[in-house]
């Protein structure tokens, strides 16, 4: 199983909206890892990585979240547009998986100033 991911223990005075997107992605990635283990569907790093964050990207876009300068309610409403969709993907069997992501980012978001 791949190794779950964990927020990052960073004071409130460095968690910028640019660290919690870089951040997104990585948790996206690793949530990515444990679908693709879960369904028995091995992908490469590479490959992963840029799927990840063509989609992230996608989703700030069609959320009207500039990717490059984002805003602490931007990063929330991409953060739920991509766990709706990744709900949606993946049914009950990703529940667990998603929750946790989604929590491991809400506390570094909770320290993000508006």
């Amino acid at each position: 199983m791949p190794e779950t991911y964990r927020a990052p223990d960073v004071s409130t005075e460095k968690v910028t909206p640019q660290l919690v997107r870089d951040e997104l992605l990585t948790c996206f990635d690793s949530a990515n890892r444990e679908f693709s283990t879960l369904l028995k569907q091995p992908i490469s790093n590479e490959a992963l990585r840029e799927q990840v964050k063509k989609f992230v990207e996608t989703v700030f876009t069609d959320c009207g979240v500039n990717f490059d300068k984002p805003t602490r309610q931007g990063i929330l409403t991409a953060m739920a547009q991509c766990k709706a969709n990744a709900e949606r993907m993946m049914g009950p069997q990703g529940t667990n998986i998603i929750e946790h992501h989604y929590d491991e980012m809400m506390k570094l978001v909770s320290k993000l100033r508006d």
